[in-house]
């Protein structure tokens, strides 16, 4: 029977067990609101169906009065018309008029993710963050001051995010959350 005791003081063993696992906590929160942001789709109003739809209608008007020139022209001895320069196809025939989002500046889904840590927060950000740095960087800092086993929560309160998540936007099909969590998880495992 060993009458020497432990090697390792086990207290001392516990506290660094309890700091390694906190720090990986933080680490996997971190590269997971890395990933959340991110993934995030930025709004592209030239990707919206109602300014497809609108553009393909007036682009269809100047092609179709291009292609009558050559027509008219034949049958007109007179004053001979011209194709549409690009400044007339987009002055007479709004080739570039947006039907949604005039004005529109993208981002703000990227930008909305909330870092709390012990509860969730409810609110909802009005950050514009188009890259992401800044959206990542407050994170960052609430993550790296989360204490011992922290509950760390990462979300988002817009109302449209579900519909994202959900795969309605072109940019991010797959939606947001579920993939960085897999991704996430899967790397930590």
């Amino acid at each position: 029977m060993a009458t020497n005791g432990w090697s390792t003081n086990l207290t001392e063993f516990v506290d660094q067990a309890e700091a390694d696992i906190s720090q990986m906590a933080r680490v996997i929160a971190q590269k997971m609101l890395e990933e959340v942001v991110l993934k995030s789709p930025v709004g592209n109003p030239d990707l919206w169906q109602a300014n497809i739809n609108l553009t393909a209608k007036n682009v269809a008007l100047a092609d179709a009065y291009d292609a009558n020139v050559d027509a008219r022209n034949a049958s007109n001895t007179g004053k001979k018309f011209k194709k549409l320069t690009q400044r007339e196809r987009k002055d007479n025939f709004f080739v570039d008029a947006k039907a949604a989002g005039q004005g529109y500046v993208g981002g703000r889904f990227r930008g909305s993710h909330i870092v709390s840590v012990g509860a969730p927060d409810f609110s909802v950000t009005e950050r514009v963050d188009a890259e992401g740095l800044s959206t990542i960087s407050e994170g960052a800092s609430v993550i790296q001051s989360a204490g011992r086993f922290p509950v760390i929560y990462i979300q988002t309160n817009l109302p449209y995010a579900e519909a994202l998540e959900n795969g309605h936007s072109t940019q991010a099909p797959g939606g947001v959350y579920g993939l960085a969590f897999i991704g996430v998880s899967e790397a930590y495992k």
